[in-house]
């Protein structure tokens, strides 16, 4: 599969290579009213007219031997959310594609509808963001919070209350939903990984306050990377590139005995960052079995 994608993409970032993929989205995001984010509004379902365009924008990004691994854990995980039961998914995280490109993995190996049951832990930059930018957090469902990085900016008190309130929303909202058949994801290291700086991969510390919120863990790893990191450059403007895309998933556990573990094996750690390390490890650590 994705033989075809060996030929080279044109030269330039995302508004040039997929110029005409955009046209159509330009006239879909007029007629998209984007809701104001606030404490009251921050879970957003997918509007499934939108991702058509991104898959047909991931798909020629795949290099063969793309794929997804390790899937009947995804699959364990998705049963037991439907079951009842709180269900968390970790992954790392390399470029503003990672979502859109596993919908399009997924939706290739015919399990869109795996897809369909995860809600995404995502930050608020995407989701304010004008235009085409904000188009890729609508393919998928989410709830917004404001991360570690949004407060460290320069913020005035009321945008900072405004913050909290919405991360206090945001964990209601959680707690509210993790028992009503959905998969919840995350990043835990709360942002895209950039080559050279390794602190991009460490999970965060209060990655422990939501493991502790679900009954079953499954962590992943995405290997390969399409959209590189550009530096203060919205969607449009980061250059695409070829790669192969190999999303991982490891075997499901049960989180409070993943947390002991975890506990255990750092035991000069505290139970916090005990589990930020283990998570960031363990993910490194999961390779496709072929």
């Amino acid at each position: 599969m994705y033989e075809e994608n060996r030929d080279p993409l044109p030269r330039g970032d995302v508004s040039i290579v997929f110029a005409d993929v955009l046209a159509e989205m330009k006239t879909h995001v007029a007629n998209v009213r984007s809701t104001e984010l606030t404490s009251e509004s921050v879970v957003r379902w997918a509007d499934y007219a939108s991702q058509p365009h991104f898959v047909a924008m991931c798909r020629r990004l795949l290099l063969p031997e793309s794929g997804v691994f390790g899937l009947e854990n995804l699959h364990r995980l998705v049963e037991l959310g439907r079951e009842g039961n709180s269900c968390l998914l970790c992954l790392n995280h390399r470029s503003n594609l990672d979502v859109p490109i596993l919908g399009a993995l997924l939706e290739d190996q015919g399990e869109s509808e795996l897809f369909k049951k995860i809600i995404w832990v995502a930050g608020r930059k995407l989701e304010e963001d004008v235009g085409l930018t904000s188009m890729l957090v609508q393919c998928f469902n989410r709830v917004i919070v404001s991360p570690p990085s949004w407060f460290a900016s320069p913020r005035t008190e009321p945008e900072i209350h405004e913050g909290r309130q919405i991360n206090i929303a945001a964990e209601r909202a959680i707690a509210s939903l993790r028992h009503e058949g959905w998969v919840f994801a995350m990043f835990p290291a709360g942002t895209r990984i950039r080559p050279g700086n390794e602190s991009t991969e460490q999970a965060i510390a209060q990655m422990d306050s939501y493991l502790r919120l679900f009954d079953y863990v499954v962590l992943c790893n995405i290997d390969g990377c399409t959209l590189p990191v550009s530096k203060d450059r919205d969607l449009t403007h980061e250059t695409p590139r070829l790669d192969r895309m190999r999303y991982t998933f490891g075997p499901l556990r049960e989180t409070k005995q993943w947390r002991i573990e975890a506990a255990a094996r750092y035991g000069q750690l505290d139970q916090r960052s005990a589990s930020a390390l283990a998570i960031q490890e363990e993910i490194a650590a999961l390779t496709p079995q072929s």
